[in-house]
């Protein structure tokens, strides 16, 4: 019988934990990594809703993108917060791992899924995380080619592919548009990438308003589609590359609405 090791061992395989951004909370946050496991769920992000179906659902493991712990923290109390729902998943048994920057970055991850949902060719790394000296920085955004259009035109077809509620543009919506940049996310620190690899657009999420400006200054137009709709693409690539390596249907939790603007 697996353990709650050996599917950290498989989500390794897929998308390696060493490869995540140094500042980031992967792998296992909550549980006893040597639990038998038979029932594997996966989800977008670690809500109350999300908590209540995997104990319903008999789920040993959760494999979730976001973490649920990020800043340190001193207690842990029952409620609606991150670390009600830590305890939650800790009095049900259920062991937490977590992918999130180290699937990003990952071959068929979420920055592909992304390029891939957005039509785009041709397409390479580019962005690439912050890492210590001595080792290779993995890219966390995509850039790749659409046919040349408008940048409203373009700007459409990301909010319908990407279902995303409300899409913010920066940039002359007549301007034309073909190099295209994506970071799934928060990107806009990428946005002096996206200039250096002459992108025309980035499509991100969480940009702010000076950041924007920034950008257009420099002759690159931003799409904000949002946090969660530029990541969705990559829960479904989650879920299948989990899927195929486990030999094993999972309790798929992906679709639980994650985002907070919907």
């Amino acid at each position: 019988m697996q353990t709650a090791t050996d599917v950290y061992r498989v989500l390794d395989g897929i998308a390696p934990f060493s490869d995540a951004a140094h500042w980031d909370a992967v792998g296992i946050q909550v549980g006893d990594p040597s639990r038998s496991v038979e029932v594997v769920g996966v989800c977008h992000e670690v809500t109350a809703t999300v908590v209540a179906e995997a104990v319903a659902a008999g789920v040993d493991v959760l494999v979730a993108y976001h973490p649920v712990l990020f800043a340190p923290t001193q207690s842990f109390v029952a409620g609606p917060t991150p670390t009600g729902r830590a305890l939650a998943l800790a009095t049900a048994g259920i062991t937490l791992i977590v992918t999130h920057t180290a699937f990003d970055v990952a071959a068929d991850g979420t920055a592909d899924a992304l390029a891939i949902s957005l039509g785009l060719g041709d397409v390479e790394p580019f962005g690439f995380v912050e890492r210590a000296a001595d080792q290779p920085a993995p890219a966390i955004g995509r850039i790749g080619i659409v046919d040349e259009q408008p940048l409203a035109q373009f700007a459409e077809r990301v909010g319908d592919r990407l279902q995303s509620p409300a899409i913010r543009v920066a940039g002359s919506r007549a301007g034309l548009v073909a190099r295209v940049a994506v970071v799934p996310g928060s990107g806009s620190d990428f946005v002096p990438a996206a200039i250096g690899a002459q992108a025309d657009v980035l499509v991100t999420g969480d940009v702010s308003h000076h950041r924007a400006v920034s950008a257009v200054d420099q002759g690159l137009a931003v799409i904000d589609a949002g946090h969660i709709p530029t990541e969705r693409p990559g829960m479904v690539a989650l879920r299948a590359a989990l899927e195929t390596a486990l030999g094993a249907d999972l309790v798929d939790l992906t679709t639980v609405e994650a985002d907070p603007w919907a």
